[in-house]
């Protein structure tokens, strides 16, 4: 195209000339004069139109880096997005190992995740991290998840105090860590019964060869149809990990005059120790 109009510029200075040549053709200067004109003015609209050309494309490859920030940054948050309950650390666990005493960013073996299961009569186990406890269940069992850097063997000792300070539970094994993620209950559980006193803030401590690693609080509340249907979200659920250690470790149902034959021997074996 600038071809073009430089040829017809050419062509009518080239005209101009030639007219300026012959004289008395002033009427034909005229008309030679307006095309020149018109195609000055058609340039100039041209440089204008490549003006804005360049600033749209300017602007294209601006929006095209915004894009990318925008999408850096859903990068960002779709990364902060709650992990799923295999990988959670969760928030209560990490204040039972403060309340034990120790660091969460310093210890080796750190608890991720704590809590009891609970089963009735009849029904399946459900979970319970931070909320109160029905006061109409049969069992309880504790649970921790352990994070281990390296492959170890310990014992770890689950002990369940009350609000008076009296253990009413207290069940040790050995177990064998793997790098990573443990699940850990012990394979019996502490049955309830009326003469338990519930007010209060209850304890669960995890002791990993001897060393008090964890220490979680929780409580009991009157049981109510609303609260039984309010077991949606962390309390309630129990994930694939949780039910297959659960099927392995399912033992029968215990009285209590067993439980408390069962804790004597720990302790005429503590002492004997």
């Amino acid at each position: 195209m600038e071809n073009r109009n430089t040829w017809f510029l050419a062509f009518i200075l080239l005209a101009l000339g030639a007219v300026a040549l012959l004289g008395n053709s002033f009427p034909v200067i005229l008309v030679l004069l307006g095309l020149l004109f018109l195609v000055r003015q058609f340039d100039n609209d041209s440089s204008s139109a490549n003006v804005r050309n360049e600033s749209y494309d300017y602007g294209y490859e601006y929006e095209g880096q915004l894009e990318e920030e925008e999408e850096d940054y859903e990068y960002e948050i779709f990364h902060q997005q709650p992990a799923s309950a295999e990988q959670r650390v969760y928030r209560h666990a990490l204040e039972s190992v403060t309340r034990a005493g120790l660091d969460p960013d310093e210890v080796q073996v750190l608890a991720v995740d704590i809590g009891v299961l609970t089963t009735r009569e009849e029904g399946e186990p459900q979970i319970y991290r931070t909320w109160s406890l029905p006061d109409d269940i049969d069992y309880i069992q504790p649970f921790v998840q352990l994070r281990v850097p390296t492959e170890a063997n310990g014992d770890i000792r689950f002990e369940i105090i009350d609000a008076v300070g009296d253990a009413v539970y207290i069940h040790e094994d050995s177990f064998k860590l793997t790098r990573g993620r443990n699940f850990l209950t012990p394979n019996t559980r502490m049955p309830l019964h009326d003469q338990m006193e519930l007010d209060g803030k209850w304890s669960l401590r995890v002791i990993a060869d001897g060393v008090t690693i964890a220490d979680h609080r929780f409580e009991y509340s009157e049981a109510t149809g609303a609260n039984i249907r309010r077991h949606i979200g962390e309390d309630g659920e129990i994930n694939t990990e949780m039910r297959a250690v659960m099927a392995e470790n399912r033992v029968p149902k215990m009285s209590l005059d067993d439980l408390l034959a069962y804790q004597g021997e720990d302790d005429e074996a503590e002492r004997r120790a």
